[in-house]
């Protein structure tokens, strides 16, 4: 099998290829950026809101549910080392019909991204210029990240490289703002309440803040989607995946728990959407308070480069399987090595529901596309190795997986009802497309089952 899988990545990498030249470090900012070290502030106020003060418990559980999900990413993607991440490991260790699920599933995730990313940019930038309309806004974000996707993954990379160190700079920048504000007043940086108030506790509310939480970890999956672009081994791509998580979390839950502290009572946040802009105008100077804001703004902007790039992979890798039409999604330019119009296509889907959808709707419909793609992967990993491969380790092919299968899936339940209406509503109409593609064309490349590599078994 790695034989064959190897002459099949060096096949790829001919003259209509993807171009092979990102490193372990590469692919963690990748993910980083991806996941966004500030993201706990843009999404402070709607998942503070939802958990109903428990911010830090959720981050917390979203990370615990993640690390099963890293584990099955990182087996799968040392077996499949090839772009199409959800939708290559599931359709080569279940089925193609299954494959395709688990990646027109996912889509909701790199398709939404981007449009969640300009929308929390283009709210943060107006209210530090008010003048310019928010669509004005998200015009001025989308439009330079098209251009750097298309010029090539080594440019993005090293924009990504350099994004990566400011924002590190923003968080130790608001830590350090933070805590003297709360230590030279008559706050408490050790503060129980913060992780658990008996008084405003709920468990289906901590549930639906934990699946909130799980946009913020999309970033270690796209890791994956760059298999093709890296010359690193699948093991040190997984390897990657845990790095990312783990860098990230303390992120997250660093920046989540002062946030509280400062505000005391989730009931004190009066706009979800820019409730941590409030925290800065209490904890920093007016220049501090600025420069956090504008990296905040900065932040999604490069996460939603980094989206359009994970999106524009998963669309080639199915588009190459002629799953969706190859003509157009597997196309990559011959100069640039990058598939254009997959990229131009996630420009204009983000750019238009940057604009009409609202952030809490996005948040769910991210999660949705998240959850069940994740459950697909844990899933291939037993069918895979446990199964097909009779590699019976129980804790690792079986136990574990397993365990991320039950997660997500119940994390999945805790979403708004909305939320759960619209996901199943684009799951049947990936149904739809599979059955309508399958009857109308007389092609046999249609039938999925065809695609399928026999030598992956």
């Amino acid at each position: 099998m790695a034989n064959h899988m190897d002459a099949t990545i060096q096949d790829n990498q001919g003259t209509n290829g993807l171009k092979r030249s990102l490193r372990i470090w590469d692919l963690v900012i990748f993910g980083l950026i991806f996941m966004n070290p500030v993201a706990a502030m843009a999404m402070f106020g709607i998942i503070t809101k939802v958990s109903n003060g428990h911010s830090v418990m959720a981050y917390v559980i979203g990370f615990v549910a993640m690390l099963f999900t890293a584990y099955s990413f990182g087996k799968m993607v040392r077996a499949f080392p090839v772009a199409g991440s959800t939708y290559t490991y599931a359709k080569r260790a279940l089925h193609p019909r299954f494959g395709f699920m688990a990646g027109w599933g996912i889509l909701l995730d790199y398709l939404f991204l981007p449009m969640l990313t300009y929308l929390i940019s283009a709210s943060y930038a107006h209210e530090l210029v008010p003048g310019i309309p928010i669509w004005a806004w998200v015009l001025i974000f989308a439009i330079p990240v098209k251009v750097i996707n298309i010029l090539g993954i080594e440019i993005a990379a090293k924009v990504n490289f350099g994004l990566a160190i400011l924002l590190i700079v923003v968080v130790i920048t608001f830590v350090v703002s933070a805590i003297q504000y709360i230590t030279t007043g008559s706050l408490q940086l050790v503060d129980m309440n913060v992780l658990y108030n008996p008084d405003t506790f709920s468990f289906s509310a901590l549930i639906s803040g934990s699946a909130i939480v799980i946009v913020a970890y999309l970033g270690f999956d796209a890791i994956t989607t760059l298999a093709e672009e890296t010359r690193e081994s699948g093991k040190k791509i997984g390897t990657a995946l845990f790095i990312t998580c783990i860098i990230q979390t303390i992120f997250f839950v660093t920046i989540t728990y002062l946030g509280m502290v400062v505000i005391g009572h989730y009931t004190a946040i009066d706009n979800p959407d820019t409730a941590f802009y409030a925290i800065l105008e209490t904890v920093s100077h007016p220049f501090v308070q600025t420069f956090i804001a504008v990296m905040i703004i900065v932040s999604n902007v490069a996460a939603g480069l980094a989206s359009q790039i994970s999106a524009s992979r998963m669309l080639y890798g199915m588009g190459r399987d002629n799953v969706i039409p190859n003509k157009f999604f597997g196309y990559i330019h011959p100069k640039f090595k990058t598939p254009v119009h997959n990229l131009l296509l996630m420009s204009a889907m983000a750019i238009a529901g940057a604009l009409l959808v609202s952030l809490p709707i996005l948040s769910d419909l991210i999660s949705f596309g998240g959850l069940f793609g994740f459950a697909c992967v844990n899933l291939s990993v037993i069918s895979h190795y446990y199964i097909r491969n009779k590699e019976r380790n129980i804790f690792k092919h079986l136990i574990v997986p397993f365990i991320g299968i039950v997660v997500c899936l119940y994390i999945l339940f805790g979403l708004s009802t909305i939320g759960k209406i619209v996901g199943v509503s684009w799951m049947a109409l990936g149904i739809i497309y599979l059955i309508v593609r399958a009857l109308l064309s007389k092609d046999p490349k249609v039938h999925l089952t065809n695609n399928i590599d026999q030598n992956s078994n």
